[in-house]
């Protein structure tokens, strides 16, 4: 049976049709339930120097997994929320105003039954607030399934591909860009809201019972999705995930890499076809700890009538829908996987073609939703005894502050000096960057950034810095930013006495 879907808004591109498939959708469908909560810490303020907590409270809801959700969150600059279960009080998400927002007013997905919240107020803040409302309850440890093993054996075994994530603990997914993931279309027809990808999953209880990542390794997802549930060959979505709350990482810069896309190729003999997800079962192990962690099997592919579907005799079961589906020779993508159908004497399991027309297109318009701002140190300090090193903290993305720090200044003495930022650190008034300052006096330094804007500064025990907020401005997602410090140094050994830094390249994202 396959699940309902809706049409959304235009602007949104979200294609869901309601279909009966001939094949069984394989989400391990986890009973999910909201209980309504009102926990208000009221409007307070910190008059302290250092952040304090000003509000603590407990809530406690019978359930697996919890996930709050804020009805009023008012965080001013340097204040946060922390969120934890008390039986893993190392396990803590940190939410401020830009989080708390990107993750739809949500926190990530916790073991019950009981979270603790925390209103850390930032120094000299006020009107800080945290209501929360709600609390959706997954069920996790009961859940209804889909067991399609080929044959009498269930082969598969664990496995670790960081580009592999568990959708809630319902269904597979996988990255295709740093921030840009993956799944079967029937995992999506009730939208983004609440639901997380967890990367690095453990394993699960002794019991069988899933556990939730660690928080540095869920993800919410935006708004944006497009997902089309057609039945098998036309059942896939897409989807765009935000920075995580704690490490400031898009999953696939945190995991490290992300799978490349291929066509399908001819069916061949021998052809063989990996899946690799976070179905139900025990795989080769026996042990329920494997019970929706990653597993992996390969099998071979088999022939289909429908042009834009795959099918193969892999193992897979409940939880499987959303996994990638590899070319087992070369360990490339071509689809995902959707529909179960293999029995113990026949049968094969069923996936989507990634190559569909439709599928493509959604993934190019996800990956135009951002460009990753990156933070590049280039080339090394000169002219003294003790030359500066410059760093740039922050992200790297408009309307986002960043600090822009001299270090290894002389510590003693006030040190007069300027930040270079050019736009360009090719060219700069007709010439060809960089440029050697041995004739100005500035023995083995070169000038690697074009001089649009300077800044003085006066450091204080070895340290200048400034901080710069980017401008709100699209115009700028892509557009490159070069810094580079000079300053006079009683260390130096030019004849200006000058000393100067490396240059930092800092490519501006949103």
């Amino acid at each position: 049976m396959a699940e309902s879907g809706s049409l959304g808004a235009m602007h949104h591109l979200v294609v869901a049709l309601s279909l009966v498939a001939s094949a069984l959708c394989q989400e391990a469908l986890s009973p999910l339930r909201t209980v309504a909560m009102n926990r208000d810490s009221g409007l307070v303020s910190n008059l302290d120097p250092a952040p304090r907590v000003l509000w603590t409270t407990d809530v406690t809801v019978a359930g697996d997994w919890l996930q709050l959700h804020f009805a009023d969150v008012n965080l001013p600059p340097g204040s946060q929320l922390k969120i934890y279960a008390p039986v893993r009080p190392d396990w803590v998400q940190w939410h401020d105003a830009r989080s708390i927002a990107d993750y739809g007013c949500y926190s990530c997905q916790f073991v019950g039954p009981t979270l603790r919240i925390e209103l850390v107020a930032g120094a000299a803040t006020t009107g800080n607030r945290a209501r929360i409302d709600s609390v959706a309850v997954l069920d996790v440890g009961t859940v209804v399934d889909v067991d399609t093993i080929c044959g009498t054996t269930d082969d598969r075994v664990l496995s670790n591909d960081p580009r592999s994530g568990r959708l809630n603990a319902s269904c597979s997914a996988w990255l295709f860009s740093a921030f840009a993931a993956g799944t079967a279309g029937h995992c999506m027809t009730s939208g983004t809201a609440g639901k997380i990808l967890h990367f690095n999953v453990p394993l699960s209880t002794a019991s069988g019972t899933p556990v939730p990542s660690h928080p540095n390794d869920q993800y919410a997802l935006s708004t944006f999705l497009q997902s089309l549930n057609g039945g098998v060959g036309a059942d896939w979505a897409t989807m765009s995930a935000v920075r995580n709350s704690n490490t400031q990482l898009y999953p696939g810069q945190a995991q490290g890499s992300w799978y490349s896309i291929v066509p399908a190729p001819p069916l061949v003999a021998g052809q063989q076809i990996r899946v690799t997800g976070y179905g139900t079962g025990n795989g080769t192990s026996g042990s329920s700890t494997w019970n929706q962690v990653q597993k992996t099997h390969f099998g071979n592919r088999q022939s289909t009538a429908t042009a834009t579907a795959l099918r193969y005799d892999t193992d897979t079961t409940g939880g499987n829908s959303g996994s990638a589906v590899l070319l087992e020779s070369t360990g490339q993508m071509i689809g995902v996987h959707t529909h179960g159908g293999c029995s113990a004497t026949s049968g094969g399991n069923s996936g989507t073609d990634a190559l569909r027309a439709d599928f493509t297109a959604a993934r190019l318009q996800a990956l135009a939703l951002h460009t990753i701002g990156s933070i590049t140190a280039v080339g090394a300090g000169c002219g003294g005894l003790q030359v500066p090193t410059l760093l740039v903290s922050g992200l790297p993305e408009i309307a986002m502050p960043m600090s822009v720090i001299a270090t290894n200044l002389h510590a003693a003495t006030p040190q007069l000096g300027w930040f270079a930022i050019g736009l360009s650190s090719t060219t700069w008034s007709g010439a060809s960057l960089p440029v050697d300052m041995t004739p100005l006096g500035v023995e083995g330094c070169l000038l690697r950034v074009s001089l649009d804007y300077t800044e003085s500064i006066v450091s204080t025990f070895g340290v200048a810095g400034r901080s710069y907020t980017m401008p709100n401005d699209p115009g700028l997602v892509g557009q490159h930013l070069y810094f580079q410090y000079f300053g006079f140094s009683p260390s130096a050994t030019t004849t200006l006495g000058l000393v100067g830094s490396n240059m930092v390249d800092v490519l501006l994202g949103n």
